[in-house]
């Protein structure tokens, strides 16, 4: 009995220790992060007051469309003035090449000094010299002008409309903010000691908590270097954690997605 007894306590504890060490199933691995969609603040590069803006928040728009316009009648003036320097330029180069042919010929039998020759000849060189100059002005002028004219950058959809016409804006300053079309993804962040469940190309599936639609995507890049963890995104337990960003690329992104809509990120292990 006392035998049947010990046996049974061996089997027991050895059954313990084969259940508290047994392979325990990995979880998969679940990331929270936020949309990123492509964005571009349009400026013009001169300054000026605006003429129109031609299009609203919401609108679709193509690569080469005019999206505003600034007053022109300065930047016409301006180009019509460079145009004008060019024009006395060109004419006071001809007038110093017919000097320096006559003075030319005058030195050939010696009946102008050396000396009026070079500087005849120095002429010539200075007013061809000054025509370059002018027709640099001249396309200045002219880039300006074209530069009042704000273009798309590329097909997308006007997210940010700031200013309204008539309002005086500097060089530089974002008239519009336009989404652009192209790849969407979304911005996670993954612990050091879950790094090594991922690498370039690994699967996913994305979840919003506004649809049931489940997205495809692809880990598409591993930031080489740890960081600590955004505040904006994580608990306040894990904000002095190191992290690696992670960019997740969707491959079936609709208009749904949302710029900074939290996401839900599954490995598809």
């Amino acid at each position: 009995m006392k035998k049947l007894l010990f046996l049974l306590a061996v089997l027991l504890l050895a059954g313990g220790v084969y259940y508290y060490n047994r392979p325990q199933a990995r979880q998969p691995l679940v990331l929270y992060g936020n949309i990123d969609i492509r964005q571009v603040n349009t400026a013009f590069r001169v300054a000026g007051r605006l003429e129109a803006m031609n299009f609203e928040e919401g609108d679709v728009v193509h690569k080469g469309d005019i999206l505003a316009t600034l007053d022109k009648d300065t930047f016409v003036n301006t180009q019509n003035q460079a145009e004008a320097k060019v024009a006395q330029a060109v004419a006071s180069l001809e007038n110093a090449k017919r000097v320096n042919r006559r003075k030319q010929a005058l030195c050939k039998t010696q009946n102008a000094s050396r000396q009026d020759c070079d500087n005849s000849q120095a002429a010539e060189e200075i007013a061809a010299a000054d025509l370059e100059y002018a027709k640099s002005g001249a396309d200045i002028a002219q880039t300006a002008l074209d530069d009042t004219s704000l273009k798309a950058p590329a097909d997308g959809v006007i997210l940010i409309r700031i200013y309204e016409p008539g309002s005086m804006v500097a060089a530089g300053v974002p008239v519009y903010t336009v989404s652009l079309n192209g790849k969407m993804w979304a911005r996670a962040y993954i612990k050091e000691t879950d790094l090594g469940r991922v690498k370039i190309g690994t699967p996913v599936k994305i979840s919003t908590d506004s649809s049931d639609k489940i997205y495809i995507g692809h880990i598409g890049f591993i930031a080489s270097v740890a960081e600590f963890t955004p505040k904006s995104i994580e608990t306040a337990s894990l904000r002095t954690d190191l992290v690696y960003r992670l960019r997740i690329v969707i491959d079936n992104a609709d208009d749904y997605l949302k710029q900074g809509m939290p996401v839900t990120i599954k490995l598809a292990e």
